[in-house]
């Protein structure tokens, strides 16, 4: 019995700390540089995310003023989600993602730290959408120059990292906790300064421009900026017309909006609900990231690589309806039960680590790489445009009472079942399931 338990602790170190330190040792280059500094970045948001809309609470806003920033912010990212191609290829991968990596990450953190209340957000929150410039650029420096085999094992790690760095939000519990709210969450932003900072300029020096973007940096120099949006705006048309065309590209499209916008109302209003109306210390608050982070990652690492390759719509089913159980049961709860709380995290957390690989790679298989770049700089212009009006009502709803916004999130969540069942009459392929790219 002992042997067998050993055994299997030995198995589950391997998994999660073998193999992926194996995999990012194998990494060369660019892929390398961006991925070593990945935690830094990770770390510092997990620690002050779960205390975003308390924060703001605390400083004055109120739950609509909230939302309207978050409108205001989804705005934004969609008009830099349209110039993110143009500037990526103009300045080039690697200056584009040092440049408005400062400018939407390191600016805002200070601004967050020092915030007085609406305006100091508003501003933070406008400023910080800049970053949807670097969605483009730094996934272009990461994956360009990488064989094509090595990049099922890259974005492997991010995700896996991302996760992980959910270990740390207790932390962010226990300054609370010795410091209260308002000063710990300042400590926290000022050291998001710092860190992402760092990350920003190591990642600059351990890292060089790709050649695809040299190529991109010669083409564009001599092309005016009217010019090149001209021929953009015009090959939109054609764009439009694969999207139309295509059952699955728009039913996988509507999935990710639901997730944008559940993530949206989850990042601004769960601290609000779970303070405000069931009674949970703020200090308490940073648990439930660390049990979500640890039930995703076990789905992640040992669920996912076990159903890839099969049909995709009852793995999206099944994800879907565990997370309408778990936002429902969070929604029924009364006081403050932390069983019950934690229940839902784990079931919620289950259904979002089926779903959103899932859907991030319904998206990606069906399209063309030669199409890939223009059709996804379209699709999230849309996405962060549709999403952003959900913010304010997720505000407006919040002001009522902060389950009221749940109500909405599962709604989004109901809405995945409905599109499943839409997308079962177009049968997509096997391999368009996450686990076997």
């Amino acid at each position: 019995m002992f042997s067998s338990t050993s055994s299997r602790a030995r198995n589950l170190a391997r998994a999660l700390f073998a193999e992926p330190l194996g995999i990012i040792r194998s990494f060369e280059g660019n892929a390398k540089g961006c991925l070593i500094v990945e935690p830094l970045w990770g770390i510092s948001y997990n620690l002050y995310a779960p205390y975003v809309g308390l924060y703001m609470l605390a400083l004055g806003c109120s739950e609509t003023q909230i939302g309207l920033i978050s409108a205001v912010s989804l705005g934004f990212q969609m008009v830099f989600a349209l110039v993110s191609g143009y500037i990526t290829d103009r300045l080039g991968r690697r200056k584009t993602s040092l440049i408005f990596d400062v400018i939407g990450w390191s600016i805002p953190s200070l601004i967050w730290a020092a915030a007085w209340g609406f305006e100091a957000f508003l501003i933070a929150g406008s400023i910080n959408a800049i970053f949807r410039i670097v969605h483009t650029s730094w996934n272009c420096l990461l994956i360009e120059d990488s064989a094509p085999e090595q990049r099922v094992h890259v974005y492997t790690y991010v995700y896996i990292a991302g996760i992980l760095s959910g270990f740390f939000a207790p932390l962010a519990g226990l300054m609370v906790s010795s410091w209260t709210l308002v000063p710990a969450v300042r400590v926290l932003y000022l050291f998001a300064f710092v860190a992402m900072s760092a990350m920003f300029v190591i990642r600059n020096k351990l890292t060089k421009e790709t050649r695809i973007g040299l190529v991109k940096i010669e083409e564009t120099k001599l092309v005016p900026f009217r010019t090149e949006y001209r021929a953009v705006f015009r090959d939109y048309g054609r764009i439009l017309k694969i999207i139309s065309g295509n059952p699955i590209i728009i039913i996988a499209f509507l999935m990710e909006l639901a997730a944008n916008i559940q993530l949206v109302l989850k990042t601004n209003f769960l601290a609000i609900l779970l303070n405000k109306s069931l009674g949970f210390p703020a200090a308490s608050i940073a648990l439930f990231p660390a049990v979500q982070s640890v039930i995703m990652l076990a789905v992640f690492m040992f669920v996912i690589p076990r159903i890839g390759g099969r049909d995709p719509i009852k793995p999206l089913i099944v994800g879907y309806l565990l997370i309408v159980a778990g936002w429902v049961m969070l929604i029924l709860t009364s006081g403050t039960n932390y069983g019950l709380v934690i229940l839902s995290t784990i079931i919620t957390a289950l259904g979002t680590a089926v779903v959103a690989p899932t859907v991030d790679s319904l998206m990606a298989n069906s399209v063309q790489d030669e199409d890939r770049a223009r059709l996804t700089s379209i699709l999230y212009v849309f996405l962060f445009g549709l999403s952003a009006p959900f913010g304010y009502l997720g505000g407006v709803l919040s002001a009522i009472s902060p389950k009221l916004t749940f109500v909405l999130v599962t709604a989004t969540a109901v809405a995945g079942i409905v599109l499943t069942l839409m997308m079962s009459r177009h049968r997509p392929e096997p391999h368009a399931f996450a686990g076997n790219s």
